[in-house]
């Protein structure tokens, strides 16, 4: 069957398959009360002490545009593009790096060069010092693959590229306002937090405690794995989102698109499942819980309830069948779930004095 992409002001757009082993809804607090979206990330010892901070050393290259900046590094690494109304060629990269005056020299073991023939930025070095930073500036459009090891942090923003590629261990990622083809996160203990929009098709592998802090995604596919870390969401944007957890808890704000949740012993929040549809949506609709509760604005068609010892399936379409095959699939295995009418307008939650 043909999905296509339902309008931009459903609450759960597409097909939301959820599953849990343990249910929904099992937290403490209730999804109205949790801060669907905050930011805690550490974002390196050198933001947070001015005495780290100090410029130990720079470095200008001459490079072509539309290259890849290669870093590996056991420090905090800062990327962020070029002013493009001081160097309209988009024809240097600059490198500075901040830290504490030490003995040796801490730039002595930092390789910083430039392969003409790869187009290539490297950064390479295991012996800086892990409270040192690295301050870098690419043109706009440059790949990155960029690897922290230890409690090294990344942060990169405004930035256009093919390929975004960022790993770390214990240190944090941040990324703010990415526009890529391919988005690849990975971390192995250290939190993971988007900001503004991340636009691309996005893979987020996450392991141990990580947490991953999501302001707004956007692309084709979106795929997130974590592990014993919290997995939050506040907007998702995709033809179609995989997001798993082993331990962790799920929370999620508008999800537009296909989706799957699947958790072993957390719990996922999608609303409760809340889905807040306009009046004159054409879909059909498939809702499976321990509840199922539809709103009198809503006028199914052709609706068919189906009751078990514990569980309630009910089916039906709304306004009339959709000829593209649209439809909106919702299932908990102990949670409720709540059909409700919301216009564009009330979406856009304004207050009127």
């Amino acid at each position: 069957m043909v999905h296509s992409r339902l309008p931009g002001w459903c609450y759960l757009a597409g097909k939301a398959l959820s599953r849990s082993n343990r249910g929904l809804l099992k937290g403490k607090k209730s999804p109205h009360k949790v801060a669907l979206f905050t930011s805690q990330a550490n974002l390196g010892p050198t933001e947070k002490d001015p005495k780290t901070n100090k410029l130990l050393k720079e470095w200008t290259l001459v490079v072509t545009p539309f290259g890849l900046l290669k870093a590996r590094l056991p420090c905090h690494i800062t990327v962020g593009p070029l002013d493009p109304h001081k160097y309209p060629d988009s024809d240097k990269v600059f490198v500075a790096l901040k830290g504490r005056d030490s003995n040796p020299d801490p730039a002595s073991g930092l390789l910083v060069n430039y392969d003409e023939a790869r187009k290539e930025v490297k950064i390479i070095s295991d012996g800086v010092d892990g409270t040192a930073s690295l301050d870098v500036r690419t043109p706009v459009n440059f790949d990155l693959d960029i690897k922290t090891t230890r409690n090294g942090s990344v942060k990169i923003e405004q930035m256009q590229c093919a390929n975004c590629k960022v790993e770390t261990e214990k240190g944090a990622s941040v990324l703010k306002s990415i526009k890529s083809h391919k988005i690849d996160l990975r971390a192995k203990g250290g939190d993971v937090t988007c900001l503004g929009t991340l636009q691309g098709n996005t893979d987020i592998l996450v392991s141990q405690e990580s947490n991953v802090n999501i302001e707004k995604l956007q692309g084709s596919s979106i795929n997130i794995t974590s592990e014993n870390g919290l997995l939050k969401a506040k907007y998702l944007y995709a033809e179609s989102s995989f997001l798993t957890s082993v331990a962790g808890d799920i929370l999620l704000g508008n999800v537009h698109g296909d989706i799957t949740l699947e958790t072993k012993t957390g719990s996922i929040t999608v609303g409760s499942i809340n889905l807040k549809v306009p009046a004159t949506l054409q879909t059909s609709l498939k809702l499976s819980g321990r509840k199922v509760e539809i709103s009198p604005e809503i006028q199914l068609q052709e609706i068919q309830t189906v009751s078990s010892e514990d569980r309630v399936a009910v089916t039906g379409h709304m306004d009339q069948k959709d000829a593209k095959g649209r439809h909106i699939k919702a299932e908990t295995q102990y949670g409720t779930i709540n059909l409700k009418c919301q216009s564009w307008f009330q979406s856009l939650k304004l207050k009127i004095p």
